[in-house]
């Protein structure tokens, strides 16, 4: 592991441990998770994804996958509330940090699978497509994004602005799971 990739995980480490305990993202390790909470975890995740996905001007496939995943469960995605906090992404650091956090989060998700298949039947065909990452080369993906963050963060500024943006982007994910994970 390189010392930018080494500089992130230590700088969010802390966050992202209680990012996995958030009450409304637990269920997703859950062997007992329920339809109803599956559907408020994705649509929690979406109100992050897709500020943040549209702050780096990509079109990112993995959304889609995730609004067709909320339409195969019941959610209209254009309806859903989106968070609104979220920090600078104005910088080359900035943004390569946004996508690190976004594309390490498939990882995750993928690890997810196959219990929401077990206990919900979705699949990487239906319902679980966003957590598959359907149809993506994401180990690629990552691998690719491994070589940027060494190049374009050798340097210790830059490195540190993505530090600091990485710890940012989950803090402003740790209050919107707060927020809008509330029971309704």
């Amino acid at each position: 592991m390189g010392p930018a990739r080494q500089a992130l995980r230590e700088a969010t480490h802390d966050i992202h441990e209680r990012l996995d305990k958030a009450a409304v993202l637990q269920p997703l390790v859950r062997p007992d998770i329920t339809a109803a909470e599956y559907r408020k975890a994705l649509s929690v995740l979406y109100g992050f994804h897709a500020p943040v996905e549209r702050a780096l001007g990509g079109d990112d496939v993995r959304l889609g996958l995730l609004r067709d995943d909320l339409t195969v469960l019941g959610a209209d995605p254009d309806t859903l509330p989106e968070m609104t906090d979220l920090p600078p992404l104005d910088s080359p650091a900035a943004r390569l940090a946004a996508r690190y956090v976004l594309d390490g989060s498939a990882h995750g998700g993928r690890a997810m699978l196959p219990g929401i298949s077990r206990a919900l039947g979705h699949d990487a065909t239906r319902g679980a497509r966003f957590l598959a990452s359907d149809g993506l080369d994401m180990v690629g993906a990552w691998k690719a994004l491994m070589v940027r963050l060494e190049e374009e963060l050798a340097d210790p500024q830059p490195r540190d602005v993505a530090c600091g943006t990485a710890v940012a982007l989950f803090g402003a994910l740790e209050r919107w799971a707060a927020e809008y994970g509330l029971p309704e």
